[in-house]
Parts: C-alpha cells; sequence; structure tokens
C-alpha cells in the first residue's frame, strides 16, 4: 500500500510541476528572431551535458549522390544494417537494436508503428539542413523509445530576402541517376520551399559468389529501384514572435528485393508510399517560448512474391500533437521546459483484426542551470500507452569545465529510457503477445572534450547501459512464432575522436580520426541453456573506426574517407561471422563564384576505391569500386 501510495503521488507531484510552467507570456516584449533559432537547439540537440553530434549542411555536401543510411555509416561511427543497396537500411546506436533506436523528422517520431523501426533509404537527405545524432538519454528531449539514441532530421526556414533554385544531375555506375530540383523563396515575411528528388538505379555490379566451388563473379538481379521523392514547406511570420509553419514530405518507392547468394529469384519487390504532414506554431516571448505542432504520417507498404503469387499490404495512419514550453530565467541563467506529446496510430492488414488502435502519450520536465564553470540538469519523463501509466524514466547530469580557458569540457549523466512494444508484437495474428512488458533501459556515460592545442581537440565518451525485458520472436510448441521479453542486455563501450583544423598559407587542412569499442552481451535470459550467456549480440561490431581528410583550395575540395567495421557474429554461440571491411571514399569537387547570379558546382567521387568485396548482411553483398559524377547549377536573385 505504501508503494502504490507513493508512486502515485510522484505522478500527481509531477504532473502538477508540468501544469505551474504552462502560462502564456503573449503580452510580453518581442525579442529577436534569433531566439527562435535557439529554441530549436535547444529541442533539437536535446539536453547539453549529454553526448550528440550534428551534422550541417556543410558536412553534407561532400556526401552527394548518397543516401541518409550511406552518411550516418561514413560520418558518425555508427552502425548500419543494410540489406543490399537501396533495400532495407536500419541504425544501431551502442548496441541498440533497430527499433530501439528512434527518428525524428522534424521533432516527430517516424519509426513505424508496427516494427518500430525505421527504413533510412525512405528519408532523403537532400531536403534537410542538419542532421542530429543524440546518444543515450540525450533522446528523452525529443521522444521516448530511444534506449540506444535517436536521430532526428531537421529542416529550418530562413527570412532573409532571397531567392534561389538550384538543379543537380548526379550519374554514376550501376546504372545510378539522381535528379534533385530545389527552390527557395523568402522576403522578412515568408519563408517558402520545394523540393524534387527522383532517385533510379539497377544495382547490377558484379559480386563474388561464395556459394560456389570457384566463387564466380556473377552480376546481382532483381535490384533495381525507382523513386520519387517531394517536399514543400512555407513558413509565415505574423511579427518577431509569432511564426506558422506547414511541411509535407511525400515518398513513392519502387524496389526490386534479390535473394540471398545461392538462392533462386522470386521476383519480390516491394512498394512504399508515405504521406508526412506537419503544421507548427512558434511562440517566442520574453521569458516564455511555446511550440505547438500536429502532424499526420500515412505508411502503406505492398509487398510481392511473384513466384508464390504472395501479395502482403498494410497501412497506418498516425496522428501526432506535441506541445513545448520553455520558461527562461535569464538573470539564473537557468531555464524550466515541459514536453507533452500524444500519438494515435490506426492499422489496417491482413495480419491484425479490423480496427487495430494504439495510443501513447508521454510528459516530459527538465531543469537546467548554469553556475559559472559548473551546470547541471534533472528531467522526468512519463509515458502512457493506451492510458495505463508506465515506468517513470528520468535522467540527471552534470558539465563542468575544468583548466584555464575552458581547455577541459567533463560531462556526467545516469539516464533511465524505455521503448514500448511494437504493433506487430502485440496485434499479429497469429503470434502477438498483447502481455508484453516494455523494454527498460539504463545507462550512465563521461564525456570529455579536451582542447589539446589551439587546433587540436580530443573527444571520448565512456558509457555502461542495461536493457531489461528485451522483446525476442520465438517459435513454440504448436510451430508458431511469438514475441516473449527473454533476456537482459548488457552495453558498455568507449567512443573517441580526435579532429584538427589548420590553415596552410592557402590552404584549409581538416582532419578527424574516430575509434569506437562497444561490447554489447546478454547477461541473463529465462531460456534453459542459453548459449548466448556472456556473448555479443548478433551484428553488433566490437570496433569500428572513421579516418576522414579534406584539404580545401580556394574553390576547390579533396576528401578521402575510410570506414572500419569489425567483424560481425551471426549467431548467438558467436561462432560464425562476418569479417571485418574497410571501404574507402575519394572524392573532389570545385565550386565556382556567383557570377551574375549563376553558380556552378561540380564533383568526382569513387566509392569503394579499392573495390572491397564485403557484405554488411550475411550473403547479400554490397557494391564494388564504382563512380559518383555531379553537375549542379545554383541561380541566385
Amino acid at each position: 500500500m505504501i508503494v502504490m501510495l507513493s508512486r502515485c503521488s510522484l505522478k500527481y507531484i509531477f504532473i502538477c510541476l508540468i501544469v505551474l510552467t504552462i502560462n502564456y507570456d503573449s503580452y510580453a516584449q518581442s525579442d529577436t528572431l534569433n531566439e527562435h533559432i535557439v529554441l530549436n537547439d535547444n529541442y533539437i540537440q536535446g539536453i547539453n551535458t549529454f553526448s550528440v553530434v550534428e551534422l550541417d549542411s556543410l558536412k553534407l555536401a561532400k556526401y552527394f549522390g548518397q543516401t541518409t543510411e550511406e552518411i550516418l555509416g561514413k560520418s558518425s561511427g555508427l552502425y548500419i544494417k543494410q540489406y543490399g543497396a537501396g533495400n532495407l537500411a536500419t541504425l544501431s546506436v551502442r548496441g541498440s537494436s533497430a527499433n530501439q533506436t528512434q527518428v525524428l523528422w522534424n521533432g516527430i517520431p517516424v519509426n513505424s508503428a508496427s516494427l518500430g523501426l525505421t527504413d533510412l533509404t525512405l528519408l532523403p537527405i537532400d531536403f534537410y539542413q542538419s542532421l542530429v545524432i543524440q546518444k543515450g538519454g540525450s533522446s528523452l528531449s525529443s521522444g521516448s523509445g530511444g534506449i540506444g539514441g535517436a536521430v532526428c532530421l531537421n529542416s529550418t526556414c530562413s527570412f532573409k530576402n532571397n531567392t534561389l533554385l538550384s538543379a543537380e544531375q548526379v550519374l554514376g555506375s550501376f546504372g545510378i541517376k539522381r535528379t534533385i530540383l530545389k527552390f527557395n523563396h523568402s522576403s522578412n515575411k515568408v519563408s517558402l520551399s520545394s523540393a524534387y528528388l527522383h532517385r533510379f538505379a539497377l544495382n547490377d555490379f558484379s559480386y563474388r559468389d561464395l556459394g560456389s566451388a570457384d566463387e564466380n563473379y556473377l552480376n546481382r538481379e532483381n535490384a533495381s529501384i525507382n523513386q520519387h521523392f517531394f517536399m514543400q514547406e512555407i513558413a509565415y511570420k505574423f511579427n518577431t514572435k509569432n511564426i506558422v509553419e506547414a511541411k509535407v514530405n511525400y515518398v513513392d518507392s519502387w524496389r526490386q528485393i534479390p535473394g540471398v547468394i545461392g538462392a533462386v529469384n522470386n521476383g519480390e519487390f516491394q512498394n512504399d508510399h508515405q504521406l508526412k504532414f506537419l503544421i507548427s506554431h512558434n511562440h517566442i516571448g520574453k521569458k516564455w517560448t511555446h511550440n505547438t505542432k500536429g502532424a499526420f504520417v500515412n505508411e502503406i507498404m505492398s509487398y510481392n512474391d511473384t513466384a508464390h503469387e504472395i501479395n502482403s499490404n498494410f497501412s497506418i495512419d498516425s496522428y501526432h500533437l506535441n506541445y513545448r514550453v520553455v520558461r527562461d530565467f535569464r538573470k539564473i541563467k537557468a531555464n524550466l521546459q515541459s514536453y507533452f506529446m500524444t500519438r494515435t496510430d490506426r492499422a489496417e492488414s491482413d495480419y491484425y483484426n479490423e480496427n487495430t488502435i494504439q495510443n501513447t502519450s508521454s510528459a516530459f520536465l527538465k531543469w537546467e542551470h548554469d553556475v559559472n564553470s559548473f551546470s547541471y540538469h534533472f528531467s522526468v519523463r512519463q509515458e502512457l500507452l493506451d492510458f495505463i501509466f508506465l515506468p517513470i524514466t528520468p535522467s540527471i547530469g552534470v558539465k563542468k569545465t575544468m583548466l584555464k580557458d575552458d581547455k577541459w569540457n567533463t560531462e556526467i549523466n545516469l539516464s533511465k529510457t524505455l521503448r514500448t512494444p511494437t504493433l506487430n508484437d502485440r496485434f499479429w495474428i497469429p503470434g502477438g503477445n498483447p502481455s508484453l512488458l516494455s523494454e527498460r533501459g539504463f545507462e550512465i556515460e563521461n564525456n570529455n572534450r579536451i582542447y589539446l592545442l589551439r587546433n587540436l581537440f580530443f573527444s571520448t565518451a565512456v558509457f555502461y547501459g542495461q536493457t531489461a525485458n528485451w522483446i525476442v520472436w520465438l517459435p513454440g510448441n504448436n510451430g508458431l512464432w511469438s514475441p516473449e521479453n527473454v533476456k537482459e542486455v548488457g552495453r558498455y563501450g568507449l567512443e573517441t575522436k580526435l579532429e584538427t583544423s589548420l590553415l596552410i598559407k592557402a590552404f584549409k587542412v581538416d582532419v578527424e580520426v574516430q575509434y569506437n569499442f562497444l561490447r554489447a552481451k546478454t547477461l541473463s535470459s529465462y531460456l534453459v541453456n542459453d548459449a548466448s550467456i556472456n556473448k555479443q549480440l548478433r551484428y553488433v561490431p566490437m570496433h569500428q573506426g572513421q579516418f576522414d581528410f579534406d584539404l580545401s583550395f580556394k574553390r576547390v575540395r579533396v576528401f578521402y574517407t575510410q570506414s572500419f567495421v569489425g567483424k560481425v557474429f551471426l549467431d548467438g554461440q558467436n561462432e560464425s561471422y562476418l569479417p571485418y571491411y574497410f571501404p574507402v571514399d575519394f572524392g573532389i569537387d570545385w565550386s565556382s563564384k556567383f557570377i551574375s547570379g549563376k553558380q556552378v558546382v561540380a564533383g568526382l567521387k569513387i566509392v569503394n576505391l579499392f573495390n572491397e568485396q564485403y557484405h554488411i548482411i550475411a550473403n547479400r553483398p554490397m557494391p564494388g569500386a564504382h563512380f559518383l559524377i555531379n553537375l549542379k547549377i545554383n541561380l541566385k536573385k
């Protein structure tokens, strides 16, 4: 009884604290638009004591012609599970599964309600100005479910008097064609952005047939893609205090699904249609900032196996309503933030009952305070699944500036996270398990950033985490597969980065070196004689590395990128594995000056320069050496 009373009291206290922050300051004096940008940075980057990586438009430029999953896999030390060129690609952060990593589009979670994961190939990086990676408990500020972390894709508006039209064509090996058209117009009141992307590829690259006795080289079959992406955004600034934005993204994707090496081609293909619509209002007062968002996301997927006459369809409508309010205490350099999120998913599928509906909602409260060279935060998030309270997930962290001239920043954070079961986990017919518990995560991390020299920086992150109630689909005695809360997983690791930027006369040199160590193993399991105890999780590399070298001279840039991914195990016993791979990308690009409002940008890139033969997923080969060339014309008024 005492325990129940304390839990209820804590919930009511939490709700009361949130209510105290809701107080519109409609008549406060107006501030500059820069504060709107600062607000965006705050809720994109999350809590400032956590580990956050941001790739802005300048860093993204050298990855022309490549997709979101390729950029994440080659720029941030994350692990991407890719089922072949152009096919399903998912993300893992710090040993988490793909459905334990959240992906957000302008603050709206877009993980599939059915599977819980996001296919990164359907999120074109060409439509966004920044990509933010939140690791560990940092994702609490953006939403729920991010036990490993979250990836935030963001597009921004500008109210400078400007008109820009650009057209870009990328051509490459294996029938690669990418056409990108963009139009941007802005004034001091209106911001308008339009974009269209067409992505096509045959993906008929040669690969070594490991299933044959002599390992002959064959051409990949049934691997074509044909995809169309549309984006439309408009923003209106009523005054310096109020801005309204509307954003629409649409995806029309068709792609063939190649079989594994040695298997018969069944003529499989998949159609995906996705519509994302968002409308938001920002109110910026002197002390209070309010952001309200409403969004609708529709997913339609159709899978076809022509050889076996299989046609499987599902459709999901997701409705989102988010409200964030920040109270700024400038005199003491502190802020109090509340964030409310609601989501309703309605699913139609041959494998669900009719009218399958799931409701999730949450309330988040955070306090941050800077005291001289010291800052701290604490936060709590309360989740509800179908109006049932779930365990509260708190976080606490401190940040301290050390040494003279702030040459060493150190941060320590503790957090709890959780992920609710997906629609498939709960309602799939046959096999769904409505009694599943939510997966629960805990993590502690220490981040350090040290200025070794004026232009030489070294950063490290050390972390340890556990995930209980890990959900696994298992075969039953009746032969049907069903999900169960099977095991507890432990994760610990080290993330390091060394970076420098030098000016040598007219040359600019940028170098980044990364190395990550990750141990992710099963700590306990209810399965009898589970051979995976104390073994590395499947498809989780223990070692990863990255080397980036950029050399710029006037308007020419040469870049060299080399990634390293250690071996991954294919079974729980750690007996079979895929070997490490070490692909290299090399490229050069050039941009002209704007002359009479016209600019030309051109580039050449060789992907997998040394033609390395490797698999990310067993028996699904990746392309060997191939080239990409691009030509872009910018017209500016």
